[in-house]
């Protein structure tokens, strides 16, 4: 009796252990009478808590406001500021946040005089860890209207992308720009880029592993195009490319030094990830088809080398979008994709992820309540790493797709041999089997018509994915059974 209750009270610790090494999930929207819809690029980790900027309208501040938010690990909210209010009544956007060493917090974000509604400036402002103001700072142009991209810290430098509308154009367009300053709050130059495109915008920043810089965003004239851009430290011009299959271009460093472009195709069918060498070469172009639509507006690289990206799927009128996450191997094959409703059936959508150091990862976006009214509300989701908010009702594989009518995938359960039958055609298929995680557990290449053997002998019986690729785009995907 003494031995097995020596053995019941291990298996409890061994649970525990089990339980306290899975990341802490939730969701949770933020909405009262003020009203907090959220548009919000990044996020923070700092002091066991989390940092995100927002953006709506105040219905009791009788303005448009950005909050900055910080909540525990439960999403709990632990102080919230509404900013700026040092130099007008109305601000505009919530657009970069990020952490100096001592754990001061700086905001980007815009702001409107609300006595002449034509000028718009990019505001900066730095704050401790509990939101108390250390100091705030506009640029020196007061006569623009320049809007907000995004904020780069390095080397005692703050670096803040953006963009100037050209004075007097009509339809409005505008130019990239960057502010430079120092980390005590004193502008150290201003950047305007003068590339001869019709209109065209700055929306990422990034530090090279050269210390030069990238500044990710878009041209639009008559349609719309990905823009790079490459510049010193000093932000003066380098070179820059645009890339016409993109719909837009954010860009993010991976650990190998090459970089990641996260976008859509211009016709907003399929969401793609474009890998990059340090001149802009394009290395290897994925498309990621879901729904009637898919758009991606941000990456992270995860510590296993994974991408996860998010962004928004579309649908129709009546049932809105939802939100998307999905998450790819280092060369681009898809893991597993997912998509989220929030509170109504209106436009949902994710716009910032962050890995967190449990291995969970932590997103923000937005929410709405419906078409008859609701307002729209800042979002936050913590997920486990195989982006399941309930990881004992998840199951995580990359999501099914009808197999072209040349393909047939036979037996299905299968035991020790799976058949793939090609009738027509050519050219090269890749196929790839993921287990029910997502994870790539064998490869082959075929080719040829006929008829094609995988081995699965060395599998564990379980449910797997056979997903197929042509030219680098996913053909098809079905859920095998192997007894």
């Amino acid at each position: 009796m003494r031995m097995k209750l020596l053995f019941c009270t291990l298996n409890f610790f061994a649970l525990l252990a089990q339980l306290a090494a899975q990341p802490i999930t939730f969701s949770r929207t933020y909405a009262d009478s003020l009203n907090w819809p959220a548009v919000s690029n990044n996020l923070i980790e700092m002091n066991d808590s989390y940092f995100c900027l927002s953006r709506g309208n105040g219905l009791s501040l009788n303005s448009s406001y950005t909050m900055l938010l910080n909540v525990d690990i439960y999403g709990n909210v632990i102080k919230r500021k509404f900013l700026p209010r040092t130099f007008q009544n109305q601000s505009w956007g919530g657009l970069g946040i990020a952490k100096a060493s001592n754990g001061d917090v700086f905001t980007l974000i815009g702001e409107r005089l609300v006595s002449n509604l034509n000028n718009i400036n990019i505001n900066i402002s730095r704050y401790t860890s509990d939101l108390d103001t250390v100091w705030n700072f506009q640029n020196t142009d007061s006569t623009s209207e320049d809007y907000p991209g995004n904020i780069l810290i390095s080397k005692g430098t703050i670096y803040c992308t953006g963009s100037r509308r050209i004075e007097n154009s009509n339809p409005a367009s505008f130019r990239g720009i960057m502010v430079v300053s120092d980390t005590s709050g004193n502008q150290i130059d201003f950047k305007e880029y003068n590339l001869d495109y019709t209109s065209y915008q700055l929306n990422t920043i990034i530090e090279s592993y050269d210390n030069s810089l990238y500044l990710g965003g878009l041209r639009y004239d008559s349609l719309y195009h990905g823009l790079l851009i490459k510049t010193d430290s000093l932000g003066n011009l380098i070179w820059h490319r645009w890339y016409p299959e993109l719909w837009g271009a954010n860009i993010n460093s991976l650990s190998d030094t090459t970089y990641l472009l996260t976008s859509w195709s211009p016709d907003g069918l399929n969401s793609i990830l474009t890998k990059i060498n340090p001149d802009g070469d394009i290395i290897w172009q994925r498309e990621y088809p879901f729904g009637t639509g898919l758009n991606l507006y941000t990456s992270i690289q995860t510590n296993d080398g994974g991408l996860v990206s998010v962004g928004l799927t579309n649908g129709d009128f009546e049932s809105g979008n939802d939100a998307y996450i999905q998450k790819v191997d280092s060369e681009g094959n898809l893991l597993w994709q997912r998509s989220f409703n929030g509170i109504g059936s209106g436009v949902d959508f994710f716009s910032g992820v962050l890995e967190t150091s449990d291995g969970g990862l932590l997103i923000n976006g937005s929410t709405n309540e419906g078409f008859s009214g609701g307002g729209q509300n800042l979002w936050l989701l913590k997920l486990d790493a195989n982006g399941c908010l309930d990881p004992q009702d998840c199951e995580v594989g990359v999501r099914d797709m009808p197999l072209p009518d040349a393909l047939t995938i036979y037996p299905n359960p299968a035991n020790e041999y799976l058949n793939l039958k090609i009738e027509q055609g050519s050219g090269t298929y890749t196929v790839f089997l993921h287990d029910a995680m997502g994870r790539l557990v064998q490869n082959e290449i075929l080719s040829g018509v006929g008829t094609h053997t995988l081995n699965l002998s060395g599998l564990a019986p379980g449910i797997y994915y056979c997903r197929v690729v042509q030219g680098g785009e996913v053909v098809g995907v079905e859920k095998v059974t192997k007894f």
